[in-house]
């Protein structure tokens, strides 16, 4: 296992705005978690991954982050202490899950923060259909990036016509490691 004890998990309100309903929370711990990095990285699809510092940064649904460093977890966005807790607890156990089973996935040194709008859009029909529930492409291209929402929203996409297109940006996604932000 090479997460087992967390030293210290300090939940706290935002210093910058403490009228804040979310909290954040800090772990850590003296075990070095940065050789899991690039696995989690592949398995969660990391939203920022800095190899060179070692810290990876996970974008949750709702609004919640988590940034791992080697030697200490934050966690920005719980509602409570008990999601503050849950969260730990589920980042503890996919990084030794995914680390167990490391031989067994390919690492990713790239993150979704890399994906470019205008290559998505390149590859969209440019319809400006709203189907997808935005007015324009470009704005569907941008919540794509973000993992806002799914590749499928995109109706006119999964038309004939457009399979090709459609499977150079699935292409494009996944060599970021994207996903959309429900999909944990």
């Amino acid at each position: 296992m090479l997460l087992d004890q967390v030293d210290d998990f300090d939940i706290f309100r935002p210093k910058m705005d403490s009228t804040k309903e979310t909290l954040h929370a800090i772990a850590t711990f003296e075990a070095d978690i940065s050789p899991a990095f690039p696995y989690v990285n592949a398995e969660l699809g990391g939203w920022d991954y800095d190899q060179t510092n070692q810290v990876l940064l996970l974008k949750l649904s709702d609004g919640k982050w988590i940034t791992l460093h080697s030697q200490k977890i934050a966690i920005r966005g719980a509602r409570d202490l008990e999601e503050s807790h849950a969260l730990l607890e589920w980042i503890k156990g996919q990084i030794n899950e995914i680390y167990d089973r490391r031989d067994r996935i390919t690492p990713r040194y790239v993150s979704q923060a890399g994906l470019k709008i205008m290559e998505i859009l390149k590859l969209l029909p440019l319809t400006n259909c709203k189907l997808c529930g935005y007015a324009t492409c470009m704005a569907y291209a941008a919540a794509l990036r973000e993992g806002e929402i799914s590749l499928e929203a995109c109706k006119p996409l999964w038309e004939g016509k457009y399979r090709e297109k459609r499977e150079k940006l699935q292409a494009y996604l996944q060599s970021y490691g994207w996903r959309a932000l429900d999909e944990f």
